[in-house]
C-alpha cells in the first residue's frame, strides 16, 4: 500500500502538468530543475479547435480563495440492473457521442448488465482516479493511454490483467500491435487491454498541390524535396513565393505545412532523423543529440528561415482553422480529425489522406501512435473485476463502431474488417501505425518528462533567434537529472 500512496501523491502533484490530450499554449520560458514535480509550460496549439483529443480550453481569472468547483463529468447511464459497471475516462470530446453509441449497444446486448460511464476533461480524471484507489474507492474500470501506463503501473495503480483477461483468452496479445503490447507491459505483466489506435496521419490539400503545379500522387519523399514543394505551395497576398523578390513573409495567404501539437509532431520528426527523447531502454537521453537537433532545426527552419510555415508562437491559428479555408496544404493531425472532415464537406472533397511525409534528409518514416486502453484499477474487488471484465471483453471485439470516430479499433482482426470506402481514414492510419508506427517512450516518469522535452522544443521554435541546440540541451538535462532520482 506505500507504493500506491507514493504513486497517489506524485500523481495528484502531476495532474497539473498533465493534460494527456489536450494542447497548451507553447512554452517560452525555460524550466529550471525541480527537486519535485512542479507544472511546467508545454508547447501545442494555441488555438486548438475542439476534437475527441484536443477538447476546447477557456481562459478564466482564478480566485485563489475561491472553493475549488466538483469536476463536471459527462455521465451516461446505460441500462438498469442492481450493481452498474462504473467506468471512469476521459473521453469527453467529440468521441464521446461515439463511445455512448457502443455502451448504449452493450446494454441492449446484455439487458442483465448496466454501465454507469462518468467522463471528465484528462486532468481531472488525472486527480480523480488515484485520489479514488488510494481511498479504496476505485471504479470498476477506467480508460486511459498507453503512454501513461508504465508510470502509473509503478506507482501501484492498475491491476495487472494477465489472469482476469488473457489467461483463458478473453483477450489475446497476438490481436493487438505487438509494439503496442510491449508498451502496456509492465514487469513482465499485461496491465491493460487496448481499445483504439490513434495518433499522426497526413492531410493534404489536393487542389492547393495541383495549382502549384505538383502531383498530388507523388509526394516528397524526404526532406529535401519537401522544402522544394514548400517553396512552390507557400504564397504571400500578392501570389509571390518565398523564392520572389519582393516575397512578403509577413502576410502569407496560403501555407505548405502547421507544426501542430509537440505530443505527435515531434517524436515522429526526431525518430524520422534517428534521434528521440529517450533510447529504447529508456535509460538514455537522446534530446541534444546530433541527430535530435537536426530534427528541431529543420521545424525552426521552416519557420523562420525559409517562411514556408508559420512561427510556432502563442496566439498563430490552429492547423485546422487555416485547412478548412483553404490556406494549409500539409497538415499533420489526429485520426479524430475525421470528424473535422465530416464537419467541413467542401475542403474533405479536395483532402487525401497518407502516412505522414518524413522530413528527415534520407527519408526514414516514422510516427508516434497512442492508444485508449481499458483497464482495472488497483484494488477493485473480484466482483468488480468480474463485471469490467464483461464490458472489456465486449469493448474489444467490438470496435468497428468506435471507427466512426475516426480513431482506428485496436483489434487487428477488426480493422481488417473496415470498408475501406466508408473509413478510408480509418483504414489508411491502421496501415501506417502498422507499417511506421512507435508508441512514445516508458518510463516511470513519463510525464514529467513528456513536460521537460516539450517545453524544450517550444523554448527552441519560439522566435527567430532562440538557438535551438541550448534549448534542447536545457531540456535533456532536466531530463537526466529526473532519470537519476533514486
Amino acid at each position: 500500500m506505500n507504493k500506491l500512496f507514493s504513486g497517489f501523491t506524485l500523481l495528484v502533484v502531476l495532474a497539473m502538468v498533465l493534460s494527456a490530450c489536450t494542447p497548451a499554449a507553447p512554452a517560452t520560458t525555460e524550466a529550471p530543475v525541480p527537486a519535485v514535480a512542479e507544472p511546467t509550460n508545454t508547447l501545442a496549439p494555441a488555438a486548438a479547435a475542439p476534437t475527441a483529443e484536443a477538447p476546447a480550453a477557456a481562459t478564466a481569472t482564478v480566485d485563489a480563495n475561491a472553493p475549488t468547483p466538483a469536476p463536471t463529468a459527462v455521465v451516461g447511464i446505460y441500462g438498469k440492473c442492481d450493481k452498474p459497471i462504473v467506468l471512469w475516462s476521459g473521453l469527453t470530446g467529440s468521441d464521446a457521442g461515439h463511445f455512448a453509441t457502443l455502451l448504449q449497444k452493450f446494454s441492449e446486448e446484455n439487458p442483465d448488465t448496466c454501465v454507469d460511464s462518468e467522463g471528465y476533461v484528462w486532468d481531472t480524471f488525472f486527480q480523480k482516479y488515484p485520489t479514488a484507489t488510494a481511498a479504496g474507492q476505485p471504479p470498476d474500470m477506467v480508460i486511459f493511454h498507453a503512454t501513461e501506463v508504465q508510470q502509473m503501473a509503478s506507482q501501484g495503480l492498475m491491476t495487472p490483467l494477465d489472469d482476469i483477461m488473457y489467461k483463458d483468452s478473453s483477450a489475446k496479445a497476438s490481436d493487438y500491435n505487438p509494439t503496442l503490447m510491449q508498451a502496456i507491459t509492465y514487469d513482465g505483466q499485461i496491465m491493460a487491454v487496448p481499445f483504439d489506435n490513434h495518433g499522426w496521419l497526413l492531410w493534404y490539400n489536393t487542389k492547393i498541390i495541383k495549382d502549384a503545379g505538383l502531383d498530388p500522387n507523388n509526394l516528397p519523399k524526404n526532406g529535401a524535396e519537401f522544402l522544394q514543394w514548400a517553396q512552390k505551395i507557400t504564397t504571400d497576398v500578392n501570389g509571390k513565393h518565398p523564392l520572389d523578390a519582393g516575397f512578403d513573409k509577413d502576410n502569407v495567404q496560403v501555407w505548405a505545412h502547421e507544426f501542430t501539437w509537440t505530443r505527435y509532431t515531434e517524436p515522429a520528426t526526431l525518430w524520422q532523423f534517428g534521434g528521440g527523447v529517450l533510447s529504447p531502454d529508456s535509460k538514455t537521453v537522446l534530446l541534444d543529440s546530433p541527430e535530435s537537433i537536426a530534427a528541431i532545426q529543420y521545424w525552426h527552419d521552416l519557420m523562420y528561415k525559409y517562411y514556408v510555415a508559420p512561427p510556432a508562437v502563442p496566439g498563430k491559428a490552429w492547423a485546422g482553422d487555416l485547412y478548412k479555408v483553404g490556406r494549409l496544404a500539409f497538415m499533420w493531425e489526429g485520426t479524430w480529425t475525421k470528424g473535422f472532415m465530416d464537419d467541413n464537406p467542401d475542403i474533405a472533397a479536395v483532402t487525401q489522406t497518407g502516412f505522414i511525409n518524413s522530413l528527415a534528409p534520407d527519408g526514414k518514416q516514422a510516427v508516434k501512435f497512442d492508444s485508449h486502453i481499458m483497464a482495472i484499477p488497483a484494488g477493485v474487488d473480484e466482483a468488480g473485476q468480474a463485471r469490467a471484465k464483461k464490458l472489456i471483453t465486449w469493448l474489444s471485439k467490438n470496435g468497428a463502431t468506435w471507427a466512426e470516430s475516426g480513431q482506428v479499433p485496436a483489434n487487428l482482426q477488426v480493422q481488417a474488417s473496415l470498408d475501406p470506402k466508408t473509413y478510408p481514414s480509418v483504414v489508411e492510419a491502421a496501415k501506417e501505425f502498422n507499417a511506421i508506427g512507435r508508441t512514445d517512450m516508458s518510463s516511470k516518469y513519463f510525464i514529467e518528462i513528456q513536460t521537460a522535452y516539450e517545453t524544450a522544443i517550444g523554448n527552441a521554435l519560439a522566435s527567430a533567434d532562440a538557438d535551438v541546440a541550448a534549448s534542447l540541451k536545457a531540456g535533456a538535462e532536466q531530463i537526466r537529472a529526473i532519470l537519476a532520482r533514486p
